[in-house]
């Protein structure tokens, strides 16, 4: 118990220590899910809106207690889940593992960039929707505030590179930088990208600059 105690100390001042230094990120680690649209919520569950299960660092999102089937022409993911509140737009965020299993021909792509986004069949317990352009890998961005890009000297849709540290200590290149109000400082990589490099949600990295 003791033990415990003292790494969970050690961890808080270790944060403190991060969250001083403007170049240092907390790590986020996406597994696959799913945003909605209002109609195709409806469709999929028979009522209005998500409901929360647990809410993620940024603001106003969380993830709900909602989950559906996801299927392409090779295969399906069954209890994926969704994310709230609902968008204007259904999006199916894959790591491109995923998309090979699912026999899906995703792009990478920004966040709600969804011209080229492959089609998949998503299935709720009320009904199921056909989505022509829903399926995207997500590209790896970093959200941060006007004041964390400021102190950065960067600017939205800026791309940095950014160092991870351990046994697969490695550097990537070409994390995207959205920067809005909201935000808080956050880096965000699909389960394939954090494999890689052995990070898991909750560990820092170094931004590395442009």
């Amino acid at each position: 118990m003791a033990d415990k105690l003292v790494e969970q100390i050690v961890d808080v001042v270790v944060d403190k220590i991060f969250e001083a230094d403007p170049s240092r990120v907390k790590v986020g680690i996406s597994n696959r899910h799913v945003h909605l649209c209002d109609a195709d919520f409806r469709t999929l569950f028979g009522y209005e809106a998500p409901q929360v299960y647990k809410m993620v660092r940024q603001r106003g999102e969380f993830a709900a207690k909602e989950s559906v089937t996801v299927v392409g022409p090779k295969g399906r993911f069954e209890r994926v889940r969704v994310m709230g509140p609902n968008r204007s737009a259904t999006q199916v965020e894959l790591s491109a593992t995923d998309a090979r299993a699912l026999g899906v021909k995703a792009p990478m792509a920004q966040s709600g960039q969804l011209a080229q986004a492959a089609p998949v069949t998503i299935i709720g317990p009320e009904g199921q929707v056909e989505c022509e352009h829903a399926a995207i890998i997500a590209g790896r961005h970093i959200h941060m505030s006007p004041s964390d890009a400021a102190a950065l000297r960067l600017e939205d849709q800026d791309r940095v590179s950014v160092q991870f540290d351990g046994d697969r200590a490695a550097r990537l290149d070409n994390f995207l930088v959205r920067v809005k109000d909201s935000y808080l400082l956050e880096l965000h990589l699909d389960t394939d990208e954090g494999n890689a490099v052995s990070a898991r949600s909750g560990d820092w990295a170094l931004i590395l600059g442009k």
